[in-house]
């Protein structure tokens, strides 16, 4: 027969049960695993998010691409470090009324010359022409008219006013796209002593599509024909 084991008093039993020391591992642990879960969702989130993102550059980089490839007329180059849109040049790329403004603002610059400067100016205007264009704009002021030498010798200012041109032509010619506008021009030759009346002509320019990495402007006068208005 076993000896009776002695009844443990109530008041212990209650701090045995009640002891929050036996639950503390229990909790610290269980604490560590929801931060650790937390933990690893915000990093799953934040890696589907980056995979999201990467796609879309991905995707947008691709489309651009092919657009950049694929856009009839349209490359791109690099000129002393900058990216500059070049266009063929057999085929229209600006409008009528922007290549008309480009001729009036040649006519007007190339023709408007003092006796001081008038080098200068000239050197001036020649990236507005191809090197034939320039050639016959020398000819436009001295052929016939001889308006260099009276600015020269006589010591005159050249002004001009350039009236709107009309289109005559248009067309591929030797594979660059060319215009031929002719414009309504008055010249005044005025000097210190003396003036000239006004000098009507009618010029005939023909502008042509050019080499951007050449011309900055894209084009060029290739041809310059002046005829006496009267």
């Amino acid at each position: 027969m076993q000896n009776p084991q002695p009844a443990v008093p109530p008041e212990e039993a209650a701090v045995v049960l009640t002891d929050p020391n036996i639950y503390e591992h229990a909790v610290h642990a269980q604490h560590e695993r929801t931060l650790g879960a937390r933990f690893a969702h915000r990093c799953l989130t934040v890696a589907v998010w980056s995979l999201i993102v990467n796609g879309i550059q991905a995707i947008t980089i691709g489309v651009l691409i092919y657009v950049l490839l694929n856009m009839p007329g349209h490359y791109v180059a690099t000129e002393n470090g900058r990216i500059t849109p070049f266009y063929p040049t057999d085929k229209p790329v600006w409008s009528e009324s922007d290549v008309r403004q480009f001729g009036a603002e040649t006519i007007s610059k190339a023709f408007t010359l003092d006796f001081v400067h008038y080098r200068d100016q000239m050197t001036a205007a020649s990236p507005d022409f191809s090197e034939e264009g320039f050639t016959g704009y020398n000819q436009a002021l001295t052929t016939g008219s001889n308006i260099l030498s009276l600015v020269k010798d006589k010591r005159m200012n050249l002004t001009n006013t350039v009236e709107p041109g009309v289109i005559t032509r248009r067309g591929v010619i030797g594979g660059r796209y060319t215009w031929e506008f002719q414009y309504p021009v008055t010249m005044r030759l005025q000097g210190q002593n003396s003036s000239s009346p006004p000098l009507r002509y009618i010029f005939t320019l023909r502008i042509q599509q050019a080499d951007v990495r050449l011309k900055p402007r894209g084009l060029e006068v290739t041809q310059t024909i002046t005829n006496n208005a009267g």
